[in-house]
């Protein structure tokens, strides 16, 4: 296992798709906190160093999404050009193949937030002046990375379970979105309609999960987090365990 995750950091490290899409998350954030320093020095006195970090909370739902990028960075368009037939008929056991692409993908999605983060709460810190509220700040940051990390392990896992079984990475990745994004407002269109069941069952989606966590923040509410982490590494238990019985039985050609 250790060859083939070292094989496939070596491959995802090595293009510039990594770099790039960061690079452009990173303008786009710095871009943000132009505008923000703009409307300082215009003369917008609630600016300061609490307010700008405090807006990570908005952020969250990148995270979310941000693997349909890491896996296809991993995944590479491995069906259209032959290569997981080739690993699999070199004798690379399914499993293997399986966990080090889930693996690999999440260490790439991890140290891009480290990066993301890193980058938006230093650029806040040197920009707006500091007014009494860092301290609270900090454990804002730290309260909603707490919640936010397992519900994003969740995204990872299911645009992973997407993108082995289905064809085409195009059209694996609107099943992704579909999952995460389009089933909450479906589930409580019947929560409205038909039966309160289907609301409670929407409670437990990892997006309303996210947005619930961001609007609760204010409390610090760490028995939520303690949910997200049961729910999030419940939808990724999920997940790997559907992807590799279902991987395990998928001819590959």
């Amino acid at each position: 296992m250790r060859n083939y995750l070292a094989a496939e950091c070596y491959k995802v490290f090595h293009r510039k798709y990594f770099y790039l899409t960061l690079l452009a998350v990173l303008v786009l954030e710095g871009l943000l906190l132009g505008a923000y320093w703009l409307t300082l020095n215009w003369g917008n006195p609630t600016v300061d160093f609490a307010f700008a970090a405090n807006t990570l909370g908005y952020m969250l739902a990148v995270g979310l999404y941000a693997p349909l990028l890491t896996v296809d960075m991993v995944f590479s368009e491995q069906y259209k050009n032959g290569t997981l037939k080739n690993e699999v008929a070199y004798g690379a056991p399914r499993v293997r193949i399986y966990l080090g692409k889930l693996a690999v993908s999440t260490l790439v999605s991890l140290l891009a937030a480290a990066v993301m983060v890193g980058f938006y709460m230093g650029g806040c810190w040197l920009l707006f002046p500091h007014n009494g509220g860092d301290a609270q700040a900090w454990a804002l940051t730290g309260y909603l990375l707490a919640g936010a990390l397992p519900l994003w392990l969740a995204g990872q896992g299911v645009v992973m379970v997407c993108y082995f079984l289905v064809r085409g990475t195009t059209v694996a990745a609107f099943v992704s979105v579909g999952i995460l994004g389009l089933i909450p407002p479906v589930l409580q269109a019947f929560g409205l309609l038909v039966t309160p069941a289907f609301e409670m069952v929407r409670q437990f989606m990892p997006s309303v999960m996210l947005e619930n966590l961001a609007s609760a923040a204010a409390g610090f509410r760490w028995n939520y987090v303690g949910l997200c982490w049961a729910v999030g590494l419940a939808w990724l238990a999920g997940a790997v365990a559907v992807g590799l019985l279902a991987f395990r039985k998928k001819e590959i050609k």
